[in-house]
C-alpha cells in the first residue's frame, strides 16, 4: 500500500501505527485483525503463520510478550491461558513474584 493509504488506515484505527515486531514490521492492527478473522488465531504460532511477529531476527525474543498480551485481550482469557501451539504448551503460569514467595514458604498479600 502506498504511504499515503497507510496514512489514512493509521488515521482510522492508530494500532496499524503501532509496530509490535520491529523485525517484521508487524502492527498491532494486523495482529488484532488475524486474531478476529471469522478462523482467527488462537495461539501465539498461528499468530506467528498469519502475519508473521517472532519469524524475523529475533525470533519473538522483543514482541512476543506483546503477541501474548494482545491474544488475552482480543480473546477475553487470562494470559496464562494463552498457548504456543496445543494443549500443555501455555508460556505462563502465573505471578513471578507469587510463585516464588509461595515456594519459599513466605505468605502472600495483596500488597507485596
Amino acid at each position: 500500500m502506498s504511504h499515503a493509504e497507510h496514512a489514512a488506515l493509521i488515521e482510522e484505527d492508530p494500532a496499524y501505527g503501532q509496530i509490535i515486531c520491529r523485525c517484521e514490521s508487524v502492527t498491532e492492527g494486523e495482529i488484532r485483525d488475524a486474531i478476529n478473522e471469522p478462523v482467527g488465531a488462537r495461539t501465539i504460532n498461528a499468530v506467528k503463520r498469519r502475519v508473521r511477529p517472532g519469524a524475523g531476527r529475533c525470533q519473538g525474543g522483543f514482541c512476543q510478550p506483546r503477541v501474548v498480551e494482545i491474544l488475552a485481550e482480543e480473546r477475553g482469557v487470562e494470559e496464562t491461558e494463552i498457548k504456543l501451539e496445543d494443549d500443555g504448551s501455555e508460556l505462563l503460569i502465573g505471578e513471578t513474584k507469587e510463585l516464588l514467595l509461595a515456594e519459599s514458604g513466605e505468605e502472600v498479600s495483596a500488597d507485596d
